[in-house]
């Protein structure tokens, strides 16, 4: 008789511990939840605000908390958000990625990111979509924000070779020319690699102890050729300042040949 109540009891018991499981790993489920809700929620506020004002290294942070969260998860979509996030942080890590290559970095995220939506939970399937939308968003903005960059030194360029040259130290040149060339020399435009090779040439002929003007003239003038013919492929917005470039390079050569 004994027996059989211990039994009962060991089955009750039983019984009961099996009940509780389940609640266990709810509980659990609903924890992970609300924690990755209040990230998203901070990482979307941090997306809101005045990137700007973001350092390297707190944006280096934030990237790697990010791919820390999505790398436990089993997913292979997230994976390869977890991927792309990694190579985000060395370019920023590096100092060296421009602007585009960060902007096309957190675009792929963001398509990646609001693509996954449709697969995520209910809880966070909007969150997840309205943090996809806004990666895109920003790595647009940074696209944008470098090629007003670039229009502005265009123009600022234009404005040196538009002024008096006698005035400008073969230092200073070679600067631009380096500003130029980092710019110009990772593009997968063969009319843009001429350029920047071009670029290179003159960076080489200017730092000659004695530089010869028709030397000069010579690069120059290929120079404003090529970058004449590359503003008719360039984006809308950089035409009319590249084309203006082009020409007064060539002038410019030609007045060192006279």
């Amino acid at each position: 008789m004994a027996g059989k109540t211990q039994a009962k009891s060991k089955q009750e018991a039983d019984h009961n511990e099996d009940e509780k499981q389940p609640v266990q790993q709810n509980g659990a489920s609903s924890k992970a939840d609300n924690e990755l809700l209040e990230k998203l929620d901070e990482l979307r506020s941090t997306l809101s605000g005045d990137l700007t004002d973001l350092e390297t290294e707190a944006a280096v942070e934030l990237v790697n908390e990010w791919q820390g969260v999505l790398q436990k998860v089993k997913e292979p979509e997230v994976k390869e958000i977890a991927s792309h996030l990694k190579e985000l942080a060395k370019l920023l890590k590096s100092n060296k990625a421009t602007g585009h290559e960060i902007s096309e970095v957190l675009i792929e995220i963001g398509e990646q990111t609001a693509n996954y939506a449709g697969d995520a939970e209910k809880e966070v399937k909007t969150p997840v979509r309205q943090l996809g939308k806004q990666l895109t968003k920003v790595g647009n903005t940074v696209g944008k924000i470098e090629e007003h960059e670039q229009i502005e030194e265009i123009d600022g360029l234009i404005d040196t070779l538009d002024g008096d040259l006698t005035q400008v130290d073969s230092e200073t040149s070679v600067g631009a020319i380096d500003t130029w060339y980092k710019v110009l020399h990772n593009s997968e435009d063969e009319s843009i690699k001429e350029i920047a090779n071009e670029l290179k040439e003159l960076k080489q002929v200017l730092k000659r102890s004695k530089p010869k003007a028709t030397d000069i003239a010579e690069v120059l003038t290929r120079l404003g050729e090529q970058t004449q013919q590359a503003a008719h492929e360039a984006k809308r917005g950089f035409k009319g300042p590249v084309q203006r470039l082009g020409k007064l390079l060539s002038k410019t050569g030609k007045s060192l040949e006279e």
